[in-house]
């Protein structure tokens, strides 16, 4: 079976350091996890992968970076009309304008 296709693999290393990272983990915490759950990863070399990741999305493109608020917000503007929250799909279109397009 391909391995993208087999929920049941571990992803790489580096995507769950970010994960924990996301949800709050503290380097100690993230350093236990990657002996635990990934024995043969070298943490310097996954945390350095990781760091340097980070920047990166650190300096995103401005117009890639505008276009993924745009899309982000057509979404919840979308959402919010089919439940019915037309309040809060003004505060969308409200926030859009002020996004100076």
């Amino acid at each position: 079976m391909d391995n993208q296709n087999n929920i049941t693999t571990q992803p790489p290393a580096t995507v769950a350091v970010l994960q924990w990272l996301v949800t709050g983990a503290s380097e100690y915490d993230v350093l236990e996890a990657l002996r635990a759950k990934y024995p043969t990863a070298d943490p310097v070399a996954t945390l350095s992968r990781v760091r340097d990741h980070l920047a990166d999305e650190g300096r995103p493109s401005t117009d890639a970076l505008r276009g993924w608020v745009l899309v982000s917000y057509r979404e919840l503007y979308r959402r919010m009309l089919e439940v019915g929250d037309f309040d809060g799909a003004r505060k969308v279109l409200k926030n859009i304008t002020e996004i100076g397009l």
